[in-house]
């Protein structure tokens, strides 16, 4: 697990390379442009240092990478947050069987 993110359907960079300051940061013409971004939230896998262990899925509207020059904060768009709601519920059912926790909890509140 790790973030919910929305990309583009002909590039499939992040929505925000098609934004405002971070457009042209790339080479990808697309990215010039506002892009085809998709609306369906994608689940982008992002591991942690040391052992490269898969992070916990955060939540939307909290930060990620919080503290570095390359934090984000994360769409809180009710899409994502029915797909959060979803997939914490695939983790809870999975954790209740292998004692883990999957899903972690931001800053910010879920709504409904």
């Amino acid at each position: 697990m790790s973030v919910l993110l929305h990309v583009c359907g002909a590039c499939r960079h992040r929505e925000i390379s098609h934004q405002g300051g971070d457009r042209g940061y790339s080479g990808c013409p697309c990215c010039r442009g506002t892009g085809d971004i998709d609306p369906e939230p994608l689940l982008v896998q992002t591991w942690a240092l040391p052992g490269w262990a898969i992070e916990p899925l955060y939540r939307p509207g909290s930060q990620w990478n919080a503290g570095t020059t390359h934090r984000l904060e994360l769409c809180d768009c009710a899409g994502c947050h029915a797909r959060y709601r979803e997939l914490a519920a695939e983790a809870a059912t999975a954790s209740s069987t292998t004692g883990t926790n999957l899903a972690r909890s931001g800053s910010s509140s879920e709504t409904a």
